[in-house]
């Protein structure tokens, strides 16, 4: 987490712990940070004027909180398409809602690989489909799904379009005005910023959702924001954005904020190339996810060794990395993985170094 994040928050415990809404000064900051913290999130999806945020304390949260919502817009025998990459977060909450009659139809993914193809897709809509909830990048395999491929093969059915972008928006802009997606979810600690979570929704699906909070906030985005939100993290997502300025030298305005991911990626892509390389020159390996474009996210296994004993070596090592579903618990399966050893994970960033890299491949090297 950047330091000024963290300074942010912690300004904020110190001089302005206070609830939102009174005339006092304390209580107008914090109701500023608040109004603030909506505002940036909203430049951080690329939906401003089409939609709004809903804050909650995590990805799964809010998404619960949406198929919850939706289950009053559903009927016996409609249909809700997953992508079988998902995070559970992303997948468990519509997979309860058979027990109200909506069928669950699976995206499944390429079982060598773990890819999810556009085709396999476009072979399950139709009439009855409702929901597409889908993951943009799947933290097992770093792979790039396109948001608005998906919604041109969806969208002449009328569904709802839903993008998991958690494990994309550490590496890649959210854009949900040129992608047409109708709801987005991101988890900031995963954007350089606190653990809570944001729910991006187009407005005109707000207008139909009644989320659980009192009867008399009414429906829409604050129906979804339970109890009192966490200000002072909300003065470190604001946060987030003056690292974005330090990166780039600019506003963290939408142009800011793009070009700040422009950097990112093109730090990440000598991580990318370099792990690349390595795995492609080593047949005991089984990297899953495309060869490329891809995220530096690279879940794999090595024929003779346990998930667990290559990342027991890798972390008496000193690096930083852990084995296991990654509560991809379906994906594994789909590849015949056992979900309990799961892959190998070493998840990078644009402020790790090829030099980083190197060190994970020397430890490998000794597998």
């Amino acid at each position: 987490m950047p330091a000024c994040v963290m300074d942010a928050i912690a300004e904020f415990c110190r001089t302005s712990y206070a609830q939102i809404g009174a005339a006092y000064p304390e209580s107008e900051t914090a109701t500023h940070v608040k109004t603030r913290a909506h505002h940036f999130l909203n430049l951080l999806f690329g939906g401003e004027g089409l939609g709004e945020v809903a804050i909650g304390p995590s990805s799964t949260a809010l998404m619960q909180t949406l198929a919850w919502a939706m289950r009053a817009h559903l009927k016996p025998g409609d249909e809700v398409i997953l992508s079988e990459s998902g995070h559970e977060s992303s997948l468990g909450p519509w997979v309860r809602l058979e027990e109200f009659g909506v069928k669950v139809v699976w995206w499944k993914v390429d079982p060598t690989t773990g890819e999810s193809r556009l085709d396999d897709l476009a072979a399950l809509l139709s009439d009855r489909t409702r929901v597409v909830c889908f993951t943009q990048t799947c933290n097992l395999l770093g792979d790039i799904v396109d948001p608005a491929a998906v919604v041109n093969l969806v969208r002449p059915t009328g569904a709802c379009v839903i993008v998991d972008s958690v494990a994309a928006a550490s590496h890649a802009a959210v854009d949900v005005a040129a992608w047409g997606v109708d709801f987005c979810c991101v988890s900031m600690y995963k954007v350089y910023g606190p653990h809570v979570g944001a729910l991006w929704g187009r407005r005109e699906w707000w207008d139909r959702l009644k989320g659980p909070n009192h009867f008399f906030i009414g429906a829409g985005a604050p129906s979804f924001e339970l109890g009192c939100l966490p200000y002072e993290l909300l003065a470190g997502v604001v946060a987030v954005g003056k690292y974005f300025e330090f990166v780039t030298g600019r506003e963290p305005d939408r142009e800011g904020i793009l070009a700040a991911f422009g950097h990112f990626k093109a730090m990440e892509q000598p991580l990318v190339s370099r792990f690349l390389e390595y795995a492609q020159a080593n047949p005991r390996m089984k990297l899953f996810g495309p060869p490329g474009p891809r995220h530096p996210t690279f879940g794999f296994v090595i024929k003779g060794h346990s998930s667990r004993a290559i990342v027991d070596k890798l972390c008496r090592a000193g690096i930083g990395c852990k084995y296991g579903h990654f509560y991809a618990y379906r994906m594994c399966e789909a590849l015949g993985l056992d979900p309990a050893d799961g892959v190998a994970r070493i998840s990078a960033v644009h402020y790790n170094s090829v030099e980083e890299m190197d060190r994970v491949i020397e430890v490998l090297d000794g597998l």
